[in-house]
């Protein structure tokens, strides 16, 4: 063995120097070289594609697009369509049973009022005729006011655009997802865009929802990928495929998932309830084409338009359907791996279809610079002490097996797990030891050979390169302790109206209310946990870290109460009596994970910390008070007001918990307030003053349920601010 290395130590070394030529290149490389390794990444990626995909797609789908074609722009006229002529087909869509409507389409302008401009023209002329008969006419020609009242209530997402470059933006924006920190904001790697051109405010809030339309071209300005969430002014937004599938879906719950890489927190993963999306550290996906043609089942918009019956396309019932354009004239073609004018609207429809799915992104693993080192790593250092054992012929033989095997794995890995991993820099180091084997068998003289060889005798591989392995079907999240704030709400006496209100009734209302309750978690930057019928949970500081995630507890506790109040008040105004919301909000440390099992996820919390929330909810009603916020929390508000409560002993613990009431601070310098914390102080000393104290509190606030409480108490022989209670 000793002689064999001697002999071809200049053979060995120089497949040794490409090898390690090539993991530089693959680890890091300049940025010249980098450029060339890419293009070739893409001519690769292509490739790989175009040999996998089907003819056609499989018929069976619940995304369908609603095709403004050349055909449709011959029946119903030029682009842009009249907002009458978009409300007309939001309502032919919506009676023929779809769904969700999207729109790969911003409607940012106003559209003409033809009474307005005859009025104008009048006023310059110098003659008005008929002016109020022209007033009252433009309302009825608002062609916009009309378009918003068709979007109302109609399950659309409307489309919009966000700019890396640039400060003024156009129009509105829908609700965002999430919110974060100026911290996060700095160390998390999601792109932070600076303005956007929405739609109309009018429109955008007729129709709620919307996401955005950006996508993301490579160098070469292909489209390989596109990006499921971005961010602007520190809110997270949607794409219009993500938005749809969560209205399809009816999700309530999304989460962003990241990962700590050294100062940056990556972006990992999104989920909307329990469906996980992998993506990269962009929050980007690999679009996931689905065949050489006819990928997603088109339908003419004019004849949907047209159709003399609403049940005329059976394929638009339940369907998500998204209203695009692929018409040249109307520049929404896009270059991809499998056609070079490929309709943009087919784009967001095919990521839209793989998320309904289920089933997983094509994407590129965590590992995947790891992999590709293993590969050039095994194929470089196996060729170069292979061999220089053998002719030109077996040489051969050698890289048509090493580069059909790299070949045959990498299309496997796409085939089997959609995996994308790049074969370019593998295939480049078998080719150029192959090579300079070749050149060698036929120039190298024997002296320079045997000198080579003595150099090098004493090489010694890479080793551990088995452990580098990882495993390449999922992501694993592992559990973590961590200090958290809980929130818990519910609603008082719900039983009762459930069981006076009919189904229809129940589900309707209970679904209205939980989407508030549920938006103002997520706007607070809270993750909701759970919901159990009406009751909401919700966890502050996981999975992203919030310094400040008591405050926005207790700040979403105050949100949940007003929203609340405005419900009760709805409620009444349509004969409803409606429950109370009562909140609990706790602060400390817990372990958050996947506590799912091996065959479902479901990311929460456990620990006598969430316990004690959930406690914290239900004394309300022993209290008289609608929130009750645990002392843990308090003391990280300072910018907040409260009262004391007292220290409460819940059933089955021996340790008392400060429990406060936030009040504003308006409220808190009133006499009821200052009085009550004078009254309470006695109350903790256990001074027998305090009766006197909340006699007279009590004589002037009866309706006050603290100072009803604690009277009651008082008068009960109890001159303490220590409340045992003997239920939970």
């Amino acid at each position: 063995m000793t002689q064999y290395l001697s002999k071809n130590r200049s053979r060995i070394a120089l497949g040794i120097a490409f090898t390690l030529l090539a993991l530089w290149l693959q680890m890091s490389g300049a940025d010249s070289s980098r450029t060339v390794i890419n293009r070739l990444d893409y001519l690769a990626y292509d490739l790989r594609l175009n040999l996998t995909l089907q003819d056609r797609a499989p018929s069976a789908s619940n995304v369908i697009i609603i095709d403004i074609d050349e055909d449709s722009l011959r029946a119903e006229g030029r682009w842009p369509w009249s907002r009458e002529k978009m409300g007309a087909l939001v309502t032919a869509l919506k009676a023929a049973g779809v769904h969700t409507i999207g729109f790969d389409v911003a409607f940012a302008e106003a559209e003409r009022n033809v009474a307005e401009e005859l009025i104008n023209a009048a006023s310059e002329s110098g003659t008005i005729e008929h002016l109020d008969y022209l007033k009252q006419l433009i309302p009825q020609m608002d062609r916009d006011l009309a378009f918003s009242k068709k979007l109302e209530g109609q399950n659309v997402v409307l489309g919009f655009l966000l700019h890396s470059e640039g400060d003024e933006s156009v129009g509105a924006l829908p609700s965002p997802w999430s919110a974060i920190t100026a911290e996060q904001r700095d160390i998390l790697t999601l792109p932070m865009m600076s303005s956007y051109t929405g739609n109309m405010a009018l429109l955008q809030k007729a129709a709620v929802h919307g996401g955005f339309l950006n996508t993301t071209k490579d160098a070469d300005g292909v489209l390989r990928s596109t990006p499921l969430i971005l961010g602007n002014n520190d809110m997270i937004y949607p794409s219009l495929s993500l938005a749809m599938a969560r209205r399809y879906t009816k999700s309530l719950r999304f989460k962003i998932d990241t990962a700590q890489a050294g100062t940056t927190e990556r972006i990992t993963g999104l989920w909307l309830d329990r469906r996980q999306i992998p993506t990269d550290q962009y929050g980007r996906v690999l679009i996931p084409y689905t065949a050489k043609h006819d990928g997603i089942t088109y339908v003419s918009a004019t004849k949907v338009l047209r159709a003399s019956k609403p049940g005329e396309f059976p394929e638009l019932k339940d369907s998500a359907a998204l209203i695009g354009s692929s018409a040249l004239g109307l520049s929404d073609l896009v270059s991809t791996p499998i056609n070079p004018t490929f309709p943009g609207v087919e784009v967001h429809a095919t990521v839209l279809e793989r998320i309904l799915s289920g089933q997983p992104f094509p994407r590129v693993p965590d590992w995947a610079n790891a992999a590709s080192a293993i590969a050039i790593a095994i194929s470089g250092l196996l060729l170069s002490f292979l061999c220089p054992a053998f002719g030109a012929l077996a040489i051969s033989l050698f890289a048509v097996f090493f580069i059909g095997l790299i070949i045959a794995g990498n299309v496997w890995l796409w085939s089997s797990a959609q995996l994308a991993l790049s074969p370019v820099m593998p295939l480049l180091t078998v080719i150029a030891i192959i090579a300079m084997n070749v050149m060698f068998g036929y120039f190298a003289e024997a002296r320079q050979k045997r000198q080579v060889r003595k150099a090098f005798s004493s090489y010694m591989a890479p080793a551990l390169v088995d452990q580098l392995v990882g495993d390449p079907d999922k992501l694993r999240l592992n559990g973590e302790s961590r200090e958290m704030s809980f929130l818990f709400s519910d609603i008082e006496g719900f039983t009762s109206f459930t069981e006076r209100a009919t189904p229809e009734l129940l589900v309707s209302v209970l679904n209205e209310y939980l989407d508030a309750m549920c938006r103002a978690v997520m706007e607070h930057g809270g993750t909701i946990d759970k919901i159990v019928g009406d009751a909401v949970v919700g966890i502050f500081n996981a999975p992203l870290d919030q310094p400040d995630h008591a405050e926005r507890a207790v700040k979403c506790a105050l949100a949940m109460d007003a929203i609340s109040r405005d419900f009760i008040a709805k409620m009444q105004s349509r004969g409803m009596a409606f429950g109370n919301t009562r909140v609990g909000v706790n602060t400390g440390r817990a372990i958050v994970g996947n506590f799912g099992g091996s065959e479902r996820f479901d990311y929460t919390a456990h620990g006598d910390a969430i316990n004690t929330a959930a406690r914290m909810e239900s004394v309300n009603k022993h209290l008289g008070t609608k929130i009750c916020i645990a002392g843990t929390t308090a003391a990280q508000c300072p910018n907040h007001y409260f009262r004391p409560i007292g220290a409460l002993i819940l059933k089955g613990k021996t340790e008392a918990i400060e429990a406060f009431e936030p009040i504003s601070k308006e409220a808190a310098d009133t006499p009821l307030m200052v009085r009550y914390r004078a009254a309470f102080g006695l109350l903790a000393a256990e001074d027998a003053s305090a009766k006197d104290a909340f006699a007279q509190l009590n004589a002037e606030f009866p309706d006050d349920a603290l100072v009803h409480l604690h009277y009651g108490r008082i008068m009960d022989g109890i001159i303490s601010s220590t409340i045992v209670l003997a239920e939970k």
